[in-house]
């Protein structure tokens, strides 16, 4: 397996590594990191970590509502699409095919456009809002190593003498 092949898979591991939004709540009551799975939030001297499952069990239970609910419930979509990216660019790279890997790099786009709503419907178009400020740190990550795993994948040339066989002219020397 060829470099080009791990790069995808490289960069697609790092895109759950690097925090998604850095946000302030309100009018600084508190302040949070963001994740792909899970949150950081710091507010009135208490510090909390909600992942992900718990955040879908509050809007089932009926405590998270509206705006909010919404926003997680489109922050949960994109979550899926990441994971859905993954396994297109891990099998891609395990069969070696450079357009499975193109497609996973088109659903992390869509992930990343995703996340990006949530973030708007949140704080507001302009990452400003009552309900608190958000920078979308590794948002536009996500759009830049969809981008390179796309390129990468474009340059991927298959082997045609991958089986070990001789193909062409090749047969006729034997």
């Amino acid at each position: 397996m060829s470099l080009r092949f791990k790069v995808p898979l490289i960069l697609q591991i790092a895109v759950f590594l690097i925090p998604m939004n850095i946000y302030v709540i309100g009018d600084w009551l508190g302040a949070g990191i963001q994740w792909v799975f899970f949150r950081y939030i710091n507010a009135q001297d208490k510090s909390s970590i909600i992942l992900l499952n718990r955040e879908i069990g509050l809007i089932v239970s009926g405590t998270l509502t509206g705006k909010s609910a919404f926003a997680s419930i489109l922050w949960t979509a994109g979550v899926i699409l990441l994971v859905a990216a993954t396994i297109l660019i891990v099998y891609g790279t395990i069969e070696t095919d450079p357009d499975v890997i193109k497609k996973g790099a088109f659903v992390n786009l869509g992930g990343a456009v995703l996340f990006l709503f949530s973030v708007f419907l949140q704080y507001g178009i302009f990452l400003n809002g009552p309900a608190g400020i958000a920078i979308p740190f590794g948002i536009p990550v996500i759009v830049v190593i969809a981008y390179w795993q796309y390129r990468v994948s474009c340059k991927i040339e298959i082997d045609p003498d991958i089986d070990g066989e001789k193909t062409g002219s090749e047969n006729l020397e034997a």
